[in-house]
């Protein structure tokens, strides 16, 4: 059953990221979707590494095991470029038009 929750999220993320790379190749992407889809591809890739850390135990909190660095890139991507929390601020402000 976990399997295909993590193949869901994946899925999903696949699903809206694909439309908006469209959107960029044509110049048409604007700040406010850049933002939603950062925010919500990043929350998924850390959503999934913890599932994946949870599995392995404590293997995953040790440096000599590749699940401990995927964790570690996982968390610094919701930083990287922005936090998640000023990209939600921004797709707020976007729709309320402030």
């Amino acid at each position: 059953a976990e399997d295909g929750i993590r193949d869901y999220k994946v899925t999903g993320v696949q699903t809206c990221a694909l439309p908006i790379l469209a959107l960029y190749k044509e110049n048409k992407l604007d700040v406010e979707t850049a933002a939603a889809l950062k925010s919500f591809s990043t929350d998924m890739q850390m959503k999934i590494i913890d599932s994946l850390l949870q599995l392995f135990g404590g293997y995953g909190y040790m440096t000599e095991y590749p699940i401990s660095r995927f964790f570690v890139d996982a968390r610094i991507q919701r930083i990287y470029g922005g936090t998640n929390e000023i990209m939600k601020e921004i797709v707020a402000r976007g729709i309320i038009g402030r």
